[in-house]
């Protein structure tokens, strides 16, 4: 079914390409990376699928009732229906509202067109769907088979020349001790399953393999190794000669860095999260919650990291001469609050448009703003080019700001300049005598140091990385209560 045309091409249309691609691309930039290879994009772009996949998919402890949407609770299994069975639907959960008391029905589907549809599920649905995307999108696939009841999804990275671990359900990867050192996961059999053979990848999954050993008693070593040896040469059966060789020697690499890392102590600093899907009393059930609840994804052992931030400062610099325009123009504070907003306004209107090809006419500023907004188009253009912008007159006499560089530049800066707007706004609000003097407000920051190296006592993947502390933007921001200090 993974490799079926037609459910690939249903997968991708429900996915928004640009979007993610974006964002996959800002991501690269923000590492210093603003002409990665295709390799690199491929492999950022898989993430960016991970991390949409996580927010679109919905968890389902018990259904909302179809006729209230109320809470329902279950009332065991009841029989498929032929529409339920066409999906692959063997099991169907029945759940009854406690409120209307009508029965929801819960099929448990394995077809992952019909989960491309209903986005939900369990960690079944949810490898089983997301496994379906990845294939659809070109990345070698395997879905992984835990025998202590857990499934995910393995892609092989060409950037890390290795297969990589990813867990939908969780939003994590390339953490494969996540299980035995985050869950406290007894494992046994981890068996990954593609359309090119079966893999017993248990080792790649623990670091404590006579543990695991000795609780491997469906049959000897030897056989399983034979079984998945047949059914691997069985798929492989139509192969050209030289697809086998390939495929062969990866194995070869995969067997051997498994067993490398059977000893590593690499991943002893990171601190790896108990379940964080499903229902509290569910995973406590489980013995899945690990040893701390609220423990994250964090490293106590990061690396120096060297701040790509730059565009930040020249984004606040560039704004000196805007209000240098308000001071010289004597143009009243509430005028100049008017004009930011307006200009935040521009802005909004331009990060709507695709990112390839940005537009937006000023021509959508309403009629009593168009004219102070284009006297205001001098002093905004150094703004400007540091967005990688320009101002266009069109033939017609109208105006438009369009992309004048590289549009990933304009995509990285524009969160910050929308920071900036809305700190310049607050600060003038509270700002009693605007004048000259206003321009040594902290709003500001003028030759705000950049591009150093940081160090810290930790951070948290995949998002709290340490630089993100220097970003220029708020949503990367906590405030950590026990600590009372920010970090980010």
């Amino acid at each position: 079914m993974y490799e079926d045309p037609i459910r690939q091409e249903a997968a991708k249309k429900t996915v928004p390409v640009e979007r993610l691609e974006e964002k996959s691309l800002v991501s690269l930039a923000r590492e210093g990376n603003f002409k990665p290879s295709k390799t690199e994009q491929d492999h950022a772009f898989l993430l960016q699928l991970l991390f949409w996949f996580k927010q679109t998919f919905r968890w389902v402890n018990a259904p909302p009732c179809d006729g209230c949407s109320n809470e329902t609770v279950g009332q065991g299994m009841g029989t498929p229906l032929p529409s339920e069975i066409q999906y692959g639907a063997a099991r169907v959960e029945l759940f009854r509202c406690k409120v209307c008391s009508k029965i929801t029905r819960f099929p448990r589907y394995n077809d992952p067109l019909k989960l491309v549809e209903t986005k939900r599920g369990r960690c079944g649905e949810w490898a089983n769907c997301f496994t379906l995307y990845c294939r659809a999108f070109g990345y070698e696939s395997r879905l992984i088979l835990d025998f202590t009841d857990h499934v995910w999804t393995e892609c092989f990275s060409q950037s890390l020349g290795r297969w990589m671990h990813l867990d939908p359900c969780e939003g994590i990867y390339d953490r494969p001790l996540l299980y035995e050192k985050g869950w406290n996961k007894k494992l046994n059999y981890v068996i990954a399953i593609s359309k090119d053979g079966v893999f017993d990848v248990t080792k790649r999954y623990t670091r404590k393999w006579h543990e695991v050993l000795s609780r491997r008693n469906i049959a000897t070593e030897q056989t399983v190794s034979a079984v998945l040896a047949k059914m691997t040469r069985e798929c492989r059966r139509s192969f050209a000669s030289e697809t086998l060789s390939t495929l062969e020697d990866r194995d070869k690499c995969e067997r051997e860095a498994m067993e490398r890392d059977l000893y590593s102590t690499d991943d002893a600093p990171v601190s790896l999260p108990g379940r964080q899907s499903g229902d509290k009393e569910w995973r406590i059930s489980r013995s899945e919650i690990g040893s701390d609840d609220n423990c994250s994804l964090s490293c106590s052992s990061c690396p120096v990291r060297v701040c790509i931030d730059e565009h930040v400062t020249t984004i606040y610099n560039a704004f000196s001469s805007v209000l240098s325009h308000f001071v010289e123009n004597n143009v009243p504070k509430s005028g100049a609050i008017e004009l930011l907003k307006i200009l935040k306004g521009i802005l909004g209107d331009l990060k709507k448009s695709p990112y390839k090809t940005r537009r937006v006419s000023l021509n959508s500023v309403p009629n009593n703003g168009q004219k102070i907004v284009h006297q205001l188009l001098p002093s905004i253009g150094h703004l400007l080019r540091v967005l990688s912008l320009k101002s266009e007159l069109n033939t017609d006499g109208r105006v438009d700001i369009v992309l004048a560089g590289d549009p990933v530049k304009t995509s990285l800066s524009l969160p910050v300049v929308f920071k900036a707007l809305d700190d310049m706004i607050h600060d003038l609000n509270n700002c009693d005598n605007f004048g000259k003097g206003s321009f040594c407000l902290p709003l500001l920051k003028l030759n705000r140091i950049h591009s150093g190296s940081v160090l810290a006592s930790g951070e948290e993947f995949p998002f709290g990385i340490v630089t993100s502390a220097f970003d220029g933007i708020r949503p990367s921001k906590w405030e950590d209560l026990m600590a009372r200090e920010v970090v980010g």
